[in-house]
């Protein structure tokens, strides 16, 4: 497996490598990015990501980690900063597939574009580059916005006074209108699957869930085909036995 691709130490780029490049950088065309060879691709997915995250001076590197054998394009975005290191998914296999397929409508490919890949990645990666934090008595504060209309807060405190030890994570809904609370529990809940029973007796069961970070798929359990975005039934067949799930991959060690 190639080493990662990294703006921190690298090499001069070829003639052929400058020439497509940076004629590349914001106003990326099919033809010519299915043209670059695999380690070109990374080159310009490096120093296009390096340009979104510029304003940051806490970034020292950016690389990017290849997928494993066969699946090379399950590419991750990993930027080390003066404290340590984030990562965040940047392409998928099948993307680059599709991307690269001469038979599929150029308007589809376009969604699948590195370039919106790019934008999509630094746009996660600047939300948590320098995310500010509180230090008081009631111990260390900070809130992040995971998704649109929500507000994150996370506390940890430690206190004598009140001999209370604790984590708290608190998720503030604006607009959650007349969601049941189940179905509002359910979204935000990350664990593995809970059967819960009340007081009289009554179950149901909270579905497992992991808290990690990825584009939200949909799953066809009867044609086996994914798509974009949370959809009632399958693009492909039409049916209805769909399973929306956030699209994640293991973390490299």
């Amino acid at each position: 497996m190639p080493p990662p691709a990294s703006l921190d130490g690298c090499n001069s780029p070829t003639e052929t490598q400058s020439l497509s490049l940076d004629k590349m950088h914001y106003q990326l065309l099919a033809e010519e990015w299915c043209s670059l060879t695999f380690p070109q691709r990374r080159e310009w997915l490096v120093r296009t990501l390096s340009e979104h995250l510029s304003a940051h001076s806490a970034v020292t590197a950016v690389t990017v980690e290849v997928g494993p054998t066969g699946r090379e394009y399950d590419l991750t975005a990993v930027v080390d900063t003066d404290v340590g290191r984030l990562r965040t998914p940047l392409w998928s296999h099948a993307r680059a597939s599709i991307y690269c397929d001469g038979s599929v409508h150029p308007a589809n490919r376009e969604q699948l574009s590195p370039v919106t890949a790019v934008e999509e990645a630094a746009g996660r990666l600047n939300m948590r580059l320098a995310v500010p934090y509180t230090l008081e008595s009631r111990g260390l504060t900070f809130s992040t916005t995971p998704e649109e209309g929500v507000q994150r807060t996370w506390t940890a405190e430690h206190s004598l006074f009140r001999k209370r030890t604790a984590v708290v994570r608190e998720d503030r809904v604006d607009r959650a209108g007349e969601l049941d609370v189940r179905d509002l529990l359910a979204h935000f809940y990350t664990g593995p699957s809970i059967r819960l029973v009340s007081e009289s007796g009554e179950a149901f069961l909270l579905g497992p869930a992991a808290d990690a970070e990825g584009p939200l798929v949909t799953l066809c359990r009867s044609c086996s085909r994914w798509a974009e975005g949370a959809l009632a039934s399958c693009s492909s067949c039409g049916s209805s036995a769909v399973d929306p799930v956030v699209a994640t991959r293991h973390e490299r060690r």
